[in-house]
């Protein structure tokens, strides 16, 4: 009877669990490689997964004008590796999909990075947007409603899924419906409708984007459709160029230990100092441990006066260095500033080798 109820309550959850998604779920699911190419407002833009480590995915989004884009010479997944000739924008975008935040969006169009919190508003809504699966029988159908009291014979209006140039016939797709929050945007209430496709056995296509997105509003809708997909694609970019952290002030020691704020990246956790001598060519150096904490974007670390005394000297001058234990090379240091000692403590340097 226990394992009974058990697998009667996993299969309760797993039909649950289906009837509900959200679209940082789907990313999560995103192989890298993998693209889609939409066309919205006589654009098309291709969608390609760049990389996906742990709870972070980095999107790569390149639009180019349809007039623009040079159908005889290329397929979509050639004009992308071979430089995207003709593209007007070109864009990394790092997601946490877990948060379902954006954390960094770099241009290549513009050669620097892009204002997070610009773009964060709305693509975090939509990534936590909970879409409910739209029961079969209220399903979109194919050609004009029977009349009334008659039954309905018409079959279900899917969008094309097409990969690598090539449609592919008698794909399923399942349907998802949200209501966008009272936000005083645009979108505020409107009803947003999601198609994305089933997972295949062969998985020759991505399923992790929808295929065909409408935005119903009270005069007319917007539609985004795929026109284009694939898996295997390679970007000729090498790597999501990441911010280095900058000083909000100075750092000050404090009889308490050493404070230092930083503006950081999101995608920044733990940090590295380091305190160099300053008064010497070829000084000597030493790792401090730090307690971090992060509020309205600013990173504060915090270093006890209990552990600089145990390596530094009072009366000599240092010079601290800070980097992201994710990426040491990003580094940037303090000016250099004279130790103190304090009236109750006896500097005790035995601890730092």
């Amino acid at each position: 009877m226990k394992i009974l109820l058990t697998s009667l309550f996993i299969f309760i959850s797993a039909v649950a669990f289906s009837t509900e998604i959200t679209l940082k779920e789907k990313l999560a699911e995103a192989f890298p490689g993998s693209y889609l190419v939409t066309e919205q407002n006589k654009n098309f833009t291709f969608l390609h997964v760049f990389e996906k480590k742990d709870n972070v995915i980095v999107l790569e989004e390149v639009v180019i004008p349809a007039s623009r884009f040079p159908k005889q010479a290329y397929t979509w997944k050639e004009w992308f590796e071979a430089g995207a000739p003709g593209h007007t924008a070109w864009t990394l975008t790092q997601i946490n999909t877990q948060s379902g935040t954006l954390e960094e969006i770099f241009s290549f169009t513009h050669n620097g990075w892009v204002d997070v919190s610009q773009a964060d508003s709305f693509m975090t809504t939509l990534l936590n947007l909970r879409f409910k699966e739209v029961p079969y029988n209220e399903r979109r159908r194919i050609g004009l409603p029977p009349g009334y009291g008659k039954p309905d014979h018409r079959q279900i209006w899917n969008p094309r899924l097409i990969v690598n140039g090539t449609p592919l016939e008698n794909v399923s797709f399942d349907v998802w419906k949200a209501r966008w929050p009272c936000d005083g945007s645009e979108l505020s209430r409107k009803v947003i409708e999601a198609y994305l496709p089933e997972a295949s056995p062969s998985m020759a296509y991505p399923i992790y984007f929808p295929y065909w997105l409408e935005v119903e509003g009270k005069i007319g809708s917007a539609k985004v459709r795929v026109v284009d997909s694939g898996m295997e694609a390679h970007s000729p970019k090498p790597h999501l160029p990441k911010r280095v952290p900058q000083f909000t002030g100075k750092g000050s020691l404090e009889e308490n230990g050493l404070a230092i704020e930083l503006k950081s990246p999101a995608y920044f956790q733990d940090f590295i100092v380091i305190a160099e001598e300053s008064d010497t060519f070829l000084g000597k150096t030493f790792v401090l441990p730090c307690q971090t904490t992060v509020n309205d974007g600013i990173t504060k670390l915090f270093i006890s006066r209990d552990e600089l005394d145990k390596c530094l000297v009072p009366g000599e001058r240092y010079r601290f260095s800070i980097s992201p234990k994710e990426d040491p090379s990003l580094f940037i240091e303090t000016v250099a500033l004279l130790y103190s000692a304090r009236d109750s403590t006896q500097s005790n340097r035995s601890a730092c080798g």
